[in-house]
């Protein structure tokens, strides 16, 4: 009952010619029949829950991709590299007998450090590219994953099985609001601290836990000040930059108070930054990155970008940073 498909290895041929492009579901017995096949060279694949693929039949879907586009260049040049083709011969029946090997498992829980169970989130693979960074794990090798991942049940559970061997990452995500938060399996929010998990072929790896640290992630709060008068700058967009230098979070400066908030930060060392700040008047929504300015908004004074450490330990309301006012002309 595995799901088969003939895929030409020249995507010229259409998908409309006969079966040059076909998909069926093998018997009970394993065996499978395409009809009708037009003379050429062709790729068969085939996957089943469970089982590792080379590369799935949803690449037989060639016919969704954009000609000469990356994901199509992308789905050729991993069939070439995974498969052997045949060649179908006029009014001559060939055989292609196709082996599955039983994939590796990955299972455990989310859960809140209350005990509470993380219900319907989102867990996510991550698996080393050809560059060796780590990279999102989903249909281009498996695609029985939505976007990576898995969804727990009620009780936080989750299980991905039919992968290939190989280390992998561990990531849930944390969504409130439109702020989302990544967890990785090792409790951490920072993926250079995830604990990496090693599998073999037919592996089943289980307890691969990750527990959400509500009690460590704190609100970060403040203002954007001029480090010439000391009055608060209205309008800003401010980073959460990782030690490391990527991004973990970006705000606004809000218009009722002209302040900044990150909530969920996890404790530990940061870069505050700020960037396109502003004293700006006469605009109900005010918008640091609006180019041009929005209608009725004002342009009173520029400020250079600023920046400063910022160590993460508890909750941090009224933290201020202080931007240079920038000359008249290039404010202008």
């Amino acid at each position: 009952m595995a799901y088969v498909a003939l895929l030409p290895v020249d995507p010229g041929v259409k998908a409309g010619d006969a079966n040059a492009s076909a998909s069926t579901q093998a018997g009970l017995d394993g065996s499978y029949a395409i009809p009708n096949v037009p003379p050429g060279d062709y790729y068969v694949v085939a996957e089943m829950l469970g089982y590792s693929s080379p590369v799935p039949v949803s690449y037989s879907d060639l016919e969704n991709y954009q000609p000469a586009s990356t994901e199509l260049k992308g789905a050729l040049a991993a069939m070439a590299a995974a498969l052997t083709p045949i060649t179908v011969a006029a009014n001559r029946t060939t055989i292609a007998d196709i082996a599955l090997t039983k994939g590796s498992i990955i299972s455990g829980s989310v859960h809140f450090d209350d005990g509470e169970p993380a219900s319907q989130t989102l867990v996510k693979l991550l698996r080393k590219d050809k560059s060796g960074k780590w990279a999102k794990f989903g249909a281009e090798e498996g695609s029985f994953f939505t976007d990576g991942g898995v969804v727990t049940d009620d009780q936080g559970n989750f299980r991905l099985a039919g992968l290939p061997a190989g280390e992998y990452l561990l990531r849930t995500t944390l969504g409130i609001g439109g702020y989302s938060l990544d967890i990785y399996f090792g409790d951490c929010a920072r993926q250079r601290d995830a604990k990496v998990i090693k599998l073999k072929d037919g592996e089943e790896s289980n307890a691969d836990n990750i527990t959400i640290p509500l009690a460590k992630l704190h609100t970060v709060s403040g203002t954007v000040v001029s480090a010439e008068t000391g009055a608060i700058v209205n309008s800003a967009r401010v980073e959460l930059d990782d030690s490391d230098g990527s991004m973990v979070a970006e705000t606004n400066t809000d218009s009722d108070g002209n302040k900044f908030r990150f909530p969920y930060v996890a404790e530990g060392e940061y870069v505050l930054k700020v960037v396109h700040a502003a004293d700006v008047t006469g605009a109900d929504y005010i918008c640091p990155v609006c180019v041009p300015r929005p209608p009725g908004e004002k342009l009173i004074r520029s400020y250079a970008d600023g920046s400063q450490p910022l160590v993460v330990q508890g909750e941090m309301g009224g933290v201020s940073i202080a931007v240079k006012p920038q000359p008249a002309a290039a404010a202008q």
